[in-house]
């Protein structure tokens, strides 16, 4: 990972922690924030009753895709769950960040979604 690489990730890591300090005394926090950087940005939020970290939407510029920065966020967030009782990374177009994670033991979100949006999967890890 170069430095820039690793600047984004210290950058999306360090937001995850505010952001979850945050809302940890509520017992179903509901937020959706963006955690910007010169070099992307990681759209999450946790909806409504729900107990999951979510990544919604990831940019990041050329220079650092391909690297492994959203592999290492994902399991920054495993290692440091605080509240959450999982991940969930919602809509994913890449089919071969699809692919890792479906190999990795991640789970579609429902039937309905499998069934339904399998070429843009909403898939979940829990803890």
């Amino acid at each position: 990972m170069n430095q820039n690489a690793q600047q984004l990730l210290k950058t999306l890591c360090a937001e995850y922690d505010n952001l979850s300090q945050k809302y940890q005394d509520r017992p179903f926090p509901e937020f959706s924030e963006t955690i910007q950087n010169e070099l992307g940005y990681c759209l999450v939020r946790c909806p409504v009753g729900s107990q999951r970290f979510s990544i919604v939407s990831v940019r990041f510029a050329s220079a650092v895709r391909g690297q492994g920065v959203l592999t290492a966020f994902i399991d920054y967030i495993r290692k440091h769950p605080y509240h959450y009782n999982g991940i969930e990374v919602a809509t994913i177009e890449n089919k071969g960040l699809a692919k890792r994670l479906l190999a990795l033991g991640w789970q579609y979100k429902s039937r309905f979604s499998k069934l339904f949006f399998a070429k843009t999967p909403t898939l979940i890890q829990d803890f």
